[in-house]
């Protein structure tokens, strides 16, 4: 089974180290608390955001990711040229995420959504439009869910570096992000990285 690339990233860095990481899958906003209060290590992926460098401190990017406008196979509307275009479409975007932050600082109405499989299921099933968001880990959501060929992406060209985010509240955070730099410098040098997404292409 594939777990997603940014996984088996992580958990190949740490391995490199010497540490074993576990990853649980939790909603996002959830996980934001976690790390604000310590009560998690760190939070995968994230994107920056402003105020987030007040509890968390940014590993090396871990992975790119393509912003995008998500629509059901049948939606026959405008193609968005950028956020000014979407105002007065029914727009979904899950709470927490980098693209929320976007759009309430382009003043734009959305329906937040708790995760991108939720999302994706809406906007199968109900009068919304877009779904905003990135395109390569929905498109691993959607294949996993079995809706491979139900969705068109609009991309807007905008690439987005993810990271994985340590809790500055979690004990030796500060020695475990220089760790995990190290081991993904380490599988970025010898291939090991570039072998992982290639499993996912």
């Amino acid at each position: 089974n594939l777990f997603g690339f940014d996984v088996e990233v992580v958990v190949e860095a740490f391995k490199r180290v010497g540490k074993r990481a576990k990853v649980d899958f939790r909603p996002w906003k959830r996980i934001v608390a976690m790390a604000r209060s310590g009560t998690t290590v760190a939070m995968l992926s994230c994107g920056k955001t402003t105020g987030r460098e007040e509890y968390i401190n940014y590993s090396d990017p871990i992975s790119t990711a393509t912003r995008t406008y998500v629509a059901s196979g049948d939606y026959s509307g405008s193609i968005p040229q950028s956020l000014e275009n979407i105002k007065g479409l029914k727009i979904l975007v899950v709470s927490g995420y980098a693209a929320e932050k976007e759009l309430i600082a382009a003043n734009i109405k959305y329906e937040p959504i708790i995760d991108d499989a939720s999302a994706l299921r809406i906007l199968l099933k109900r009068d919304f439009d877009l779904f905003y968001t990135t395109r390569e880990f929905v498109e691993y959501i959607a294949g996993g869910l079995g809706f491979s060929g139900d969705f068109q992406y609009f991309d807007t060209g905008k690439q987005i570096p993810y990271h994985l985010c340590f809790s500055k509240k979690w004990p030796n955070s500060v020695e475990l992000h220089k760790l995990f730099n190290k081991g993904l410098a380490e599988i970025r040098a010898d291939g090991t990285y570039d072998a992982i997404h290639a499993r996912y292409k």
